[in-house]
């Protein structure tokens, strides 16, 4: 899981604000010491500073309803199509398909899996059409990805 932390963040990013440092809570001492040993790894294989904080985990709180699925609220009629299936902030916030079309949208995933899953987020074809164009647009490893519905 380390493995894939640091692969998924920028540990020479430092935070401006507390609630949006890089951070690796752990739970007790096995977890503190796998993780500092990790951070140390990093550090002597890039040469570069790393800023990610390893702190104890205490008391998690949801961020505010606004910062739930940032990328997926600014996508217009995806946003619009997915809050209609999901009116209720809470189901909004916990829906897998919103997680996944948020995802996708900040360039996680690969062709693959966005072609296996687009038939399971909800969309219309109309709306699975623009996920698959802004992808293709805007994320590398999407690059020529057709719609395989619609055609």
């Amino acid at each position: 899981m380390l493995k894939v932390f640091w692969e998924s963040h920028d540990p020479e990013n430092k935070a401006y604000l507390r609630q949006y440092r890089n951070a690796i809570f752990t739970l007790n001492d096995a977890q503190r010491v796998a993780a500092i040993e990790s951070k140390r790894q990093l550090a002597d294989t890039t040469h570069r500073p790393v800023y990610t904080a390893i702190e104890t985990a205490g008391e998690f709180y949801a961020a505010e309803d606004y910062h739930q699925k940032y990328l997926l609220r600014k996508s217009g009629g995806i946003y619009r199509e997915i809050r209609e299936i999901y009116p209720d902030a809470a189901d909004f916030t916990a829906s897998t398909a919103a997680a996944r079309i948020n995802g996708y949208l900040g360039c996680n995933g690969n062709r693959e899996q966005l072609s296996r899953n687009l038939g399971r987020l909800g969309l219309s074809v109309e709306m699975q059409e623009n996920l698959v164009e802004r992808v293709t647009n805007s994320c590398s490893h999407f690059a020529g990805l057709t719609c395989p519905v619609g055609k």
